[in-house]
């Protein structure tokens, strides 16, 4: 993962965002994986993203269901 992904994530601007990592919140869930966590399901923003878009994933709700991982 590169830090330009990092800065084009909107993770934390999503209405699902699961809060449960306090300081150290990972951040771009289609590229590092789910959340370890229960997410409490309000929207997604996945597919709006520029790193969504960038590297072609298709899926949405990443915090759920994991990384894509077919992309790289």
């Amino acid at each position: 993962m590169t830090s330009t992904d990092e800065r084009m994530c909107k993770c934390e601007r999503c209405p699902s965002y699961p809060d449960c990592w306090g300081d150290t919140e990972p951040l771009v869930f289609c590229r590092k994986g789910k959340a370890p966590c229960r997410v409490i399901v309000r929207g997604c923003v996945c597919t709006s993203c520029k790193v969504h878009e960038m590297y072609g994933f298709r899926r949405e709700y990443y915090c759920m269901q994991g990384a894509d991982t077919s992309k790289f």
